[in-house]
């Protein structure tokens, strides 16, 4: 992966070169806001997009509004999407594949790291509240629940994983609602979270 961003319509048109190599594997993206993505690619497919805790045409939608990422492809043979995942709608998988060029080809951008905000003023003479960056989850806690989540999630669990932790502020018990949010099925969701508790109890 290159240290420097680039636009997206570049980063896409590298992920159209993957297809029409018909490689196999995930493309990991970070964009330039410090959020990750995986496309899933089988046989030059591209068959799943996850990011920000979204799926598919949610992710897609959200993917297009990023200026500028980086991306690093690892070739798989386990990339096939697992039974019973709805794949990626024709549609999305257009845009991704050349429909891009329509909307992003002709920007010019110029990567620039946005300013940090000021903290809003704490009340009352309170502190004000830490940063999410700040958060600090024990280690064994994340691990023993990515473990569980590599199961039903495959690869991008521990994308998944960080994900849910930053937006559960590091408390395991909604990080894990917030995973079992991404499973398929309601009987799915419920094995995934009474494994993950019981993986927590066993730390205790």
């Amino acid at each position: 992966m290159s240290n420097e961003f680039r636009p997206l319509v570049q980063v896409l048109r590298e992920l159209k070169s993957l297809a029409h190599k018909r490689s196999s594997g995930f493309a990991y993206i970070v964009t330039e806001d410090n959020h990750s993505c995986i496309v899933r690619l089988h046989q030059g497919q591209v068959q799943e997009v996850v990011y920000r805790m979204l799926r598919n045409e949610e992710a897609v939608q959200r993917l297009s509004m990023v200026s500028a990422a980086k991306v690093r492809f690892e070739s798989s043979g386990v990339a096939a999407l697992p039974p019973g995942r709805a794949p990626l709608s024709e549609g999305s998988v257009e845009w991704i594949l050349g429909g891009f060029e329509h909307d992003l080809g002709g920007q010019q951008y110029q990567y620039a790291p946005a300013a940090t905000p000021s903290p809003p003023p704490a009340s009352n003479g309170a502190a004000a509240p830490a940063a999410a960056e700040a958060i600090v989850v024990n280690p064994h806690v994340r691990q023993a629940v990515e473990q569980v989540a590599l199961n039903y999630l495959g690869p991008i669990a521990g994308m998944l994983c960080q994900e849910a932790f930053d937006a559960a502020g590091g408390d395991p018990q909604r990080a894990i609602s917030q995973l079992a949010g991404q499973l398929y099925s309601q009987q799915e969701a419920q094995r995934f979270s009474e494994e993950a508790r019981k993986a927590l109890a066993a730390l205790r």
